[in-house]
């Protein structure tokens, strides 16, 4: 229904005189878009299969259409407005979470050539470890399964070879158990489905998929924002106290180190909001020096001026807009002209 309402709204020229009155009225809103990977269609690509957010080609005309139509900023600007500074108009912020090395290789010369700065959030232990994102290592498990079987830590799960299901029912398991092993977990499904796997074999996946740090200080010396997303990507909402000031304050440790530059800013890994029970968590990320928590919640922020008396805006639920490769051009449009009409965020990585 989104994309019909979309491209009836692009077919009639709406999108664009939308664009072009925000463009022109100043309004305290800021859309912030959520990518991942950037990567062609590819039927034997062999890593989880969701997490490209668009190709190369649409992810050109998408920073095109941005540079055209928006002002992009950076975190900077962001933790401004959030101090009383003016949003400029029709203000856009574009990030990255995880740390593919597509960031590096086909994300920034689009980024240089059009003439954006982009924010890029990184889970650091993957990057000095060279160890594989926990969603890709299932992924590739389900896929090269050779028999179902059944684990039982942390619970009695049954999974089957290549399986769709199975790969969502790992994943929701590491998503959601309070204070999981999550080494332990993987070992136990490689085990269980009978396939090879050691850190040999991980590290040689890693180094095809996930960025340097030199890759990542060059994006840092291209003008672009490193910020935080957490150590080894693991939801804070399943973690105790000592997890969460591991998760928190190492991450930013690691990114200060490698880069010499401050931290501000962290994505929440699978992007859930901290809601109103998330006092625990706003007291370990205030702890740990951030000033501004991401979420995956679709949405724009308003950030009202002081002057106008409403109700201060939460500096730990700022949202985002997600995408996906089969995204129209017309639906991209209307996610930044019509925010109400954006997809719903996947809150998957």
């Amino acid at each position: 229904m989104r994309e019909r309402i979309a491209g009836l709204l692009h077919r009639a020229g709406a999108l664009k005189a939308l664009l072009r009155v925000r463009g022109a009225v100043p309004l305290p809103t800021v859309s912030i878009i959520t990518y991942h990977h950037i990567a062609d269609h590819d039927p034997s690509y062999p890593y989880d299969p969701d997490v490209a957010d668009a190709t190369p080609a649409q992810f050109r005309w998408q920073m095109e259409a941005l540079a055209k139509h928006c002002t992009p900023i950076g975190i900077d600007d962001l933790m401004k407005s959030l101090d009383g500074g003016q949003l400029p108009k029709n203000a856009v912020v574009v990030t990255f979470d995880d740390g593919y090395a597509s960031c590096h290789d086909v994300a920034l010369p689009i980024l240089r050539a059009v003439g954006i700065r982009a924010t890029f959030f990184i889970s650091t232990a993957y990057v000095t470890d060279r160890r594989l994102y926990w969603w890709e290592q299932v992924s590739l498990l389900v896929n090269q399964a050779k028999r179902p079987a059944t684990l039982t830590y942390p619970r009695r799960i049954e999974i089957a070879p290549r399986s769709q299901a199975t790969r969502k029912l790992l994943l929701d398991t590491i998503k959601d158990t309070p204070q999981l092993d999550v080494d332990r977990f993987l070992v136990d499904v490689a085990a269980a489905l009978g396939v090879t796997w050691n850190r040999e074999i991980e590290a040689e996946y890693a180094n095809g998929l996930i960025m340097t740090w030199d890759q990542i200080r060059a994006l840092s010396r291209a003008g672009m924002d490193i910020e935080s997303h957490s150590r080894n990507h693991r939801v804070l909402q399943t973690l105790d106290d000592d997890g969460l000031r591991s998760e928190l304050a190492g991450s930013r440790e690691d990114l200060e180190t490698q880069l010499g530059r401050p931290v501000r800013a962290i994505a929440y890994p699978v992007g859930r909001r901290l809601g109103k029970s998330g006092n625990r968590i706003r007291t370990a990320l205030r702890a740990a020096g951030y000033k501004i928590g991401l979420s995956n919640a679709s949405g724009i922020n308003r950030i009202w001026p002081d002057a106008l008396g409403m109700p201060p805006f939460d500096p730990f639920d700022v949202r985002r807009l997600s995408l996906d490769r089969s995204m129209s051009d017309a639906m991209f449009l209307t996610q930044i002209a019509l925010p109400r009409l954006a997809y719903y965020g996947r809150h998957g990585d």
